[in-house]
């Protein structure tokens, strides 16, 4: 009879915590909150965003660079996207479907395997990390707000005033590149098939074409170069045989730092916040957390 009673006892006292125990092993905690032990951190994002953005053959104060970089610009980004003046509740919320419409393109550790071959991954792999963990939580702020940080990968011997993009951009101040002279990116020739030759209405100081009319329409420098797939708006016109030669200088938008640039300097001996601070003046780089 005691027995009868003692399982009685067990099967009520099990019918009772059922809902809990699956609410845990659903959610891993008593509260019924989601956990997602599996979600990538601020860090691992930047980590799988900068071998997107700058070749990991270049030197590790390069890479740290861009590191810092991008990861102002995810934490800037993430602030707007998810409504909240908080950086550390703007980091924690970042989620990988959320990157793409913030302009982000990641790559997981299993897609740069792919990516780099087996035998590369783990050594291209370790300099990432490297460059991460290096400037980890550090980020570039004005009035202790992150900054957008424009690069490019190779300037056309100098980079551009942050006017071109209205206020907020005083941190954009032209600087010399001049060994992104060497770039195999530096100069390209292409044709275009235009019937009629378009004419450059105004360029800025750094060489860019700002406004150019093409038959009745008039467009800016970066729509043209957009449309018609060059390298960069710094670029010269000519009607030929062959048809309109365009000669561009350089390989990007010519905003903020260069990519082939800061490569040079690394390799040269420069910190990767010497050359931050070459490319962006007036920002103070702090510690988010």
């Amino acid at each position: 009879m005691r027995e009868k009673i003692k399982t009685g006892i067990s099967i009520f006292i099990i019918l009772i915590l059922l809902p809990y125990v699956a609410v845990v092993f659903r959610t891993g905690n008593m509260r019924g909150e989601q956990r997602e032990a599996d979600t990538p951190s601020l860090e691992d994002y930047v980590a799988g965003i900068l071998p997107g953005q700058m070749p990991v053959s270049y030197p590790q104060e390069a890479l740290k660079s861009q590191a810092v970089i991008i990861r102002t610009n995810l934490l800037k980004k993430s602030m707007e996207f998810y409504g909240t003046e908080n950086m550390e509740e703007a980091a924690a919320s970042i989620r990988q479907s959320d990157l793409k419409t913030m302009g982000f393109s990641y790559a997981s550790p299993e897609d740069l395997e792919k990516l780099w071959g087996y035998g590369q991954w783990e050594d291209y792999y370790a300099k990432v990390q490297e460059a991460v963990t290096a400037t980890q939580g550090q980020i570039l702020v004005m009035n202790a707000q992150p900054v957008d940080l424009p690069y490019h990968a190779v300037s056309a011997g100098r980079t551009r005033s942050g006017q071109v993009l209205g206020e907020g951009y005083s941190h954009l101040e032209p600087v010399e590149c001049p060994q992104d002279v060497e770039s195999a990116d530096y100069l390209k020739i292409e044709f275009l098939k235009l019937e009629e030759l378009p004419e450059i209405l105004s360029q800025d100081d750094a060489g860019y074409v700002t406004e150019l009319r093409l038959g009745g329409e008039v467009l800016g420098g970066e729509e043209f170069r957009s449309r018609y797939s060059l390298n960069s708006s710094c670029f010269s016109l000519e009607k030929t045989q062959e048809g309109i030669r365009a000669v561009t200088k350089g390989l990007g938008h010519g905003l903020g730092l260069s990519m082939y640039q800061a490569s040079q300097q690394a390799a040269a001996g420069k910190t990767y916040m010497e050359i931050l601070l070459y490319f962006y003046k007036n920002v103070e780089c702090i510690s988010f957390h």
